[in-house]
């Protein structure tokens, strides 16, 4: 009887063996991950912070620094003497993760987008696009593949709280909606995390 149970333990332990090595051989992707560590989290922040920082002290700072008068806020900042819009410099910031190597990345994306290139890229960004519009209060979440890569995206409103926000987007003469009111949605931040290392 002892020699029958050492012999299906041993059998049991080989069949779970072979079973793993099989499984481990067909996996070709890396592992989904459900958590993400403490240190990567940091790093991730700290990223954000560090290019936040960096665009706002190149586009901003420097710029009044040398400059007593007022100056105008434009998305042509580079060919005039005035200062970046809000959009453009949260699109600074997101390039800029991206040159230190984050992980994750963000845009700013909209239904109604004065340069077409910043309207929903994805089926996932249309999608969350749409229901944010329709429920600011809420973040729209998926999963999606893009390159090879799965990504967890959530899509938060971008809600306009500044009434030169409005004006600027009412006034400008490539805009495809211009009745935006203070406090209605003008977009959204997609935001990016791979779940695939």
């Amino acid at each position: 009887m002892k020699i029958m149970r050492k012999r299906l333990a041993v059998g049991a332990v080989a069949a779970v063996g072979v079973a793993l090595a099989a499984i481990c051989q067909t996996t070709q992707k890396t592992h989904k991950i459900t958590t993400i560590s403490t240190r990567k989290m940091a790093d991730s922040l700290h990223a954000v912070i560090a290019a936040d920082r960096e665009a706002y002290a190149r586009l901003v700072v420097q710029r009044l620094a040398f400059d007593t008068t007022r100056l105008d806020v434009s998305e042509q900042w580079k060919e005039r003497d005035c200062l970046p819009t809000h959009a453009q410099v949260l699109r600074e910031a997101g390039t800029s993760i991206q040159k230190r190597g984050a992980e994750f990345s963000y845009a700013l994306r909209s239904l109604w987008p004065i340069n077409p290139s910043h309207g929903p890229q994805t089926e996932a960004e249309q999608t969350g696009l749409e229901f944010v519009a329709r429920n600011p209060g809420q973040r729209y979440a998926t999963e999606e593949t893009l390159g090879g890569r799965s990504y967890f995206t959530a899509v938060y409103a971008d809600v306009a709280n500044l009434s030169s926000c409005v004006e600027c987007h009412n006034r400008h003469p490539r805009s495809p909606r211009r009745d935006f009111r203070v406090g209605e949605v003008m977009g959204a931040i997609v935001v990016r995390v791979p779940l695939e290392f």
